[in-house]
């Protein structure tokens, strides 16, 4: 069973619109009422509401408790009901996105800057390894002098004088 437990007569401002407050309440299968906030908007348009804000024993319960919300709470409640809206929700989703988004283009643009100069790298030692490679053939190609143990070049003996 469908109830309403209390209406409010002070209104509730967020972004421009007035809104009427009212709790509404059903008992479960479990016998326990639950109750939640319903916003109308006093010029018209999209009604919205909490999700559960109590469970209570009885509808007295609930009456009695819908009675001693205050103004601010009454904001609160708002402002949840207003975060559950789906156009909220997919706002907060888009705007996370394009946060990852714009890091993932940050680290995509930082990799791409470390690789050019990884390339830069490898040509430079490429360079010097082609130059190594050059003067070991060059060395390979030349014919070699005996080199002594005091690190001087030596000509070969001549052959030895017969006796």
């Amino acid at each position: 069973m469908l109830a309403i437990a209390h209406h409010y007569d002070e209104p509730v401002a967020r972004g421009g619109i007035t809104y009427r407050a009212r709790v509404y309440t059903e008992i479960e299968t479990d016998g326990m009422w639950t109750a939640w906030i319903v916003f109308f908007p006093a010029g018209g348009g999209r009604v919205i509401s909490t999700d559960r804000e109590t469970t209570q024993s009885n509808l007295e319960a609930v009456r009695y408790w819908a009675s001693g919300l205050t103004h601010t709470y009454l904001h609160g409640a708002l402002d949840r009901a207003l975060s559950l809206q789906p156009e909220l929700s997919l706002a907060r989703e888009l705007d996370r996105l394009e946060r990852l988004e714009e890091s993932a283009e940050l680290r995509a643009e930082t990799h791409e800057a470390a690789a050019a100069e990884a390339r830069m790298e490898s040509d430079i030692v490429a360079a010097a390894r082609e130059r190594a490679e050059d003067r070991l053939l060059a060395t390979a190609t030349r014919p070699t002098e005996a080199v002594g143990t005091s690190g001087r070049s030596r000509k070969p003996r001549a052959s030895a004088k017969k006796k």
